[in-house]
């Protein structure tokens, strides 16, 4: 039985372009008929679908074509390349397991915090991971800076910007922060004189919102947090911190979502 280009094209769902290379190639031979008009065989369809399944498995085109030409790789060789294949495919699903699973902690923290906006409760907190440039900003001028920060921010969004005040008398600063089991999943670690862990613990927990003028006052986002340990006599012992968890930007008003933690003793 013979097919047309356009026949071809719509059931394999290849540009023609890409069955013109394969043409090109030497992958198929598509013999012409008196008008021109290509025409494709069986055994055409057949090491299309073959070169399909191959694509599926990322490999490039050009390396299809080397792999059918006359002169084409070996059994062992398509084996090894297809190993190779299975290699990146199990690690991309861990990566997409993993952001999944990130962004799912996104959506259970953010819904809760809509539901109980600045109520505060008490729970115990991650140990954590953060990266704080020696400016205390989210961009630093220094270069070593900027390199180590740009694989942090390849982590996004297991990594969140964040606000941190490691100690009661200490600065408040922007940082970068995630679990740190989750850091650890991502080869992040502390060792940097930027990166540190924040240890967790039970704390005062609450999901705050502020507007443009956190970057003025980092320290509102606390205040519920700050508010309620005082009234109830609670003592902070160690970090505070609070990580975006997403901005509403309706009616024409930006409010940011912070998942915030104050240490306690």
């Amino acid at each position: 039985m013979r097919y047309s280009i356009g026949d071809v094209s719509r059931m394999l769902g290849m540009t023609t372009v890409a069955l013109h290379f394969y043409e090109k190639e030497g992958i198929i031979d598509t013999p012409k008929e008196e008008s021109g008009r290509r025409y494709y065989e069986e055994a055409d369809i057949n090491r299309l679908i073959s070169a399909k399944k191959y694509r599926e498995m990322d490999v490039a085109v050009r390396d299809i074509a080397r792999q059918f030409s006359s002169d084409g790789m070996t059994g062992e060789q398509v084996i090894g390349r297809m190993r190779a294949c299975r290699e990146r495919a199990l690690a991309q699903a861990a990566h997409y397991a993993g952001l999944a699973r990130d962004i799912e902690r996104l959506i259970t923290l953010g819904e809760a915090g809509m539901r109980a906006e600045n109520a505060v409760d008490i729970r115990p907190a991650p140990d954590m991971l953060a990266f704080c440039n020696a400016n205390g900003t989210l961009m630093s001028d220094r270069k070593c800076e900027q390199e180590a920060e740009r694989r942090w921010l390849e982590a996004l969004p297991a990594v969140s910007i964040s606000i941190l005040r490691e100690k009661p008398d200490a600065s408040t600063v922007f940082a970068l922060m995630l679990p740190l089991t989750r850091a650890c999943e991502l080869g992040l670690n502390e060792g940097q004189t930027s990166v540190r862990v924040i240890p967790g613990g039970m704390a005062l927990h609450a999901v705050t919102t502020c507007g443009e003028e956190q970057y003025e006052q980092p320290g509102v986002i606390f205040r519920p947090i700050e508010a309620f340990a005082r009234e109830h006599r609670f003592t902070q012992c160690g970090g505070m911190w609070g990580s975006v968890l997403f901005v509403d930007c309706s009616d024409g008003v930006r409010r940011h979502f912070y998942d915030t933690y104050m240490r306690i003793g």
